[in-house]
């Protein structure tokens, strides 16, 4: 898939000894307002840089520069090839939480404390225990 040429900049990343040719496609979205992707030319990949951090050190190609943007166009699409997006790899929806095996288990108790218990001391017990009677009492 051919990107269109109006979609893609073509730059320089001005980093001391990491600066290199960058290529920005505007059609790359990293989900966030504070990054931006670029392709690094020296890493040969697709990189997500902190826009605050980055954009001021980008400056366009040099005409010099801009003779091998041929060739960071192809590196570029070869890179742009494989890659996955950080917005595309999220799942689309969480599944819905699971309850905890214990909280599924537990029986609901009710306890009602407002309602009192009968109680009656007028009643004896008349019969009571039987009583356990041994070979000895039964003589």
């Amino acid at each position: 898939m051919a990107v269109k040429q109006d979609t893609l900049w073509f730059g320089y990343l001005n980093a001391g000894k990491k600066g290199s040719l960058v290529v920005r496609d505007s059609t790359l979205d990293t989900g966030t307002s504070t990054t931006i992707y670029l392709f690094n030319q020296k890493k040969g990949k697709i990189l997500e840089y902190r826009r605050d951090i980055v954009e001021p050190k980008l400056r366009a190609l040099t005409e010099k520069e801009t003779a091998g943007a041929e060739t960071l166009a192809e590196a570029f699409e070869r890179a742009r090839s494989g890659f996955v997006p950080r917005v595309a790899r999220r799942p689309v929806s969480l599944p819905p939480a699971r309850k905890k095996r214990r909280e599924e288990e537990a029986p609901e108790v009710e306890i009602d404390d407002e309602t009192p218990v009968p109680f009656n001391d007028d009643e004896e017990d008349e019969e009571g225990p039987e009583p356990v009677l041994d070979d000895a009492d039964e003589d």
